[in-house]
Parts: structure tokens; sequence; C-alpha cells
């Protein structure tokens, strides 16, 4: 078994939380687009705190896969098919949950694939 550093953990945490706060930012802006898409004050933190420890495990994972844009598909998908799963117990109409599991994956996709890409080229 690999030895795994705390910094090197640290670190993964703290790429996973960038990750999830720049996604949460654009999602906010996409929520703000329509009273339709409007949602309580609770989604935000909700977002980060579960989009983070969904990502941390997820990223942990995937230590395997080192094409970014592949790490980052399969990053994105797990996260915002957790969250929207999530989102429709919770009780969001069908119709929201699935748009917004688009509109969550790219967001995603595109965010972690830049994070994923810098981070290749810098290593």
């Amino acid at each position: 078994m690999k030895n795994i550093s705390v910094k090197k953990i640290i670190l993964d945490f703290l790429l996973t939380l960038g990750i999830i706060l720049i996604f949460g930012l654009i999602d906010y802006f996409s929520h703000q687009l329509s009273a339709e898409y409007a949602v309580p004050p609770r989604y935000f933190p909700n977002k980060i705190i579960f989009g983070t420890i969904i990502g941390a495990i997820s990223f942990w994972l995937l230590a395997g896969v080192k094409r970014p844009w592949l790490k980052a598909l399969i990053f994105s998908v797990i996260i915002a098919a957790l969250l929207q799963i999530r989102y429709f117990f919770e009780g969001y109409p069908l119709d929201f949950v699935i748009l917004f599991l688009f509109i969550h994956f790219v967001i995603l996709w595109l965010v972690s694939w830049g994070a994923f890409k810098f981070l290749k080229l810098n290593d």
C-alpha cells in the first residue's frame, strides 16, 4: 500500500474545496437568472459541504486516472448526480432536478477540467 502524506490529503481536499467554491459561485449566478430557478438560502452552504465531501472521496477514488479531461468528466458526473439525487429527495421538482443536473455537470466539468489540467502541467 502506498504511503499517503497528510500534506497531500490536505492539498487534495483544498483543491476539491476550491473547485466546489468556484462551481458554487457560478451556480449562484445561474440560479439568479429566473425566479423559477430560485432556491432557499440553505441550498448553497449545503452544496459546498456535500459537494466537497463527495468531491474529495471521488478525487481519492480517481487517483489512478491520469487524463485530466477523463478525471474531470467522472468527477463531475459523480458530484452532479449525487447532489441532484439528494435535491430530488428533498422535494425539488423533477424538471428542476434534471435541468440543473446538466447545468451542474457542465459547470463542474469545465472548472475541474481546468484545475486538473493546470495541475498536470505543473507536475
